[in-house]
């Protein structure tokens, strides 16, 4: 198994930027109540603007981004960049001044060789997941380096997101032979720092899975569902469909709450848009040293729910993908439909690799593809 492990980690790499019945139906799947709220939203357009940005092409080390791979923010609302080629999360006071580095390359204490996920804990230290180097680290609220923590993984938990306490939100993937095929689970779950057995469940995917077809992997587990929870135990799951709108809620526990849908139309990607999307990610997976063809096949219509965040002010943040401009329908956590925001300035086809990160301190962005070739990170503000 530790040779199928090192096959798919390269795999891993290209993630940048989260079943059961519900108990209360939050919003009606009628079509009229479905029109109507559209229309609601439609009438409170609102702006998302960038207010700020950090990061240059040439000059400070401290300022140049390799491959922006999370972002976050401290308890005390600075920034959190978690910089993979760089392997350290850099943090920035909210108006961008530079103050501290955590970790560095390297195989000793507090140093990463891969590091690919981060999340703030309930007491504020930060976590940082880096199977290349033994799991999962903890830094303290100060970004001091507190040590890393003894649970063993056999793969990586990916996009975490913050939940109760000291525990978080991420996908993990589990393989298995069963009559001579490779039987791969997916799972979005919520773990804790003392065991690398879920504490609960939202989400699992089982399918069998051929090697020489890599977008299955993909599409079935790491790009299948996105989610979005907050450390008042609130926990949004939505599949990554081209042809459904729907949000199930649950508590931390799992037990389900609500279910929000949308009624929209399905949007199919333009040949060229399926050429780039294609070359984007295969020419990624190539530059992070992938072993063997990496052939991914987009699909030919747009995710209807591309990602989702939790601000300020208890509020469901659901970006659609079948915009070119980050375009977002705004939930309160009852599921009532309150309005409509877009990303001010950001449009085309470059628009669909933006990741809007939104959590109870800010809203944070960045382009996976940018258009002068160096990452910035923008700090966006509601109008």
């Amino acid at each position: 198994m530790k040779r199928l492990c090192l096959l798919l980690f390269p795999v891993l790499l290209l993630v940048a930027c989260g079943p059961g019945e519900s108990a209360v139906s939050a919003v009606d799947a009628d079509a009229d109540d479905d029109a109507d709220m559209n229309a609601a939203g439609a009438e409170q357009v609102r702006s998302l603007l960038i207010v700020d940005s950090i990061g240059v092409e040439i000059g400070d080390p401290d300022y140049v981004f390799g491959s922006i791979e999370a972002v976050s923010h401290t308890d005390y609302g600075n920034i959190l960049v978690l910089d993979r080629p760089a392997c350290s999360v850099v943090e920035y006071t909210p108006e961008g001044e530079f103050m501290n580095r955590m970790g560095r390359s390297g195989s000793g204490p507090g140093e990463f060789l891969n590091p690919l996920a981060m999340a703030r804990l309930g007491d504020g230290r930060i976590a940082v997941f880096d199977i290349n180097n033994g799991g999962l680290f903890t830094y303290l609220a100060d970004g001091n380096y507190e040590g890393k923590t003894d649970v063993q993984y056999n793969e990586p938990v990916l996009f975490l997101t913050s939940s109760v306490e000291n525990t978080f939100i991420g996908t993990i993937n589990s393989f298995d032979f069963v009559d001579e095929e490779l039987l791969i689970t997916a799972t979005v779950a919520r773990f804790g720092l003392d065991s690398a057995e879920p504490l609960s469940v939202y989400w699992e995917n089982s399918f069998s899975w051929d090697f020489r077809d890599l977008t299955v992997l993909v599409t079935g587990s790491y790009f299948a569902q996105t989610w979005a929870s907050d450390r008042n135990g609130n926990v949004f799951v939505a599949p990554r469909s081209a042809e459904e709108y729907i949000i199930n809620g649950y508590t931390a526990e799992g037990e389900p709450t609500i279910t929000i849908e949308l009624d929209i139309d399905p949007v199919g990607k333009t040949d060229n848009e399926i050429a780039e999307e294609a070359y984007f990610w295969n020419r990624r997976a190539e530059n992070m040293g992938a072993n063997g063809p990496f052939n991914y096949q987009p699909d030919e219509y747009r995710w209807m729910v591309h990602s989702m965040g939790i601000d300020g002010e208890e509020r469901l943040w659901v970006r659609r993908g079948t915009e070119e401009t980050p375009t977002f329908d705004v939930f309160d956590l009852d599921g009532n439909y309150l309005f409509k925001v877009e990303l001010a300035g950001v449009g085309g086809p470059g628009g669909l690799f933006w990741e809007i990160k939104i959590d109870e301190f800010g809203i944070l962005a960045y382009s996976l593809d940018p258009e002068d070739g160096y990452q910035k990170l923008y700090i966006l503000a509601l109008e």
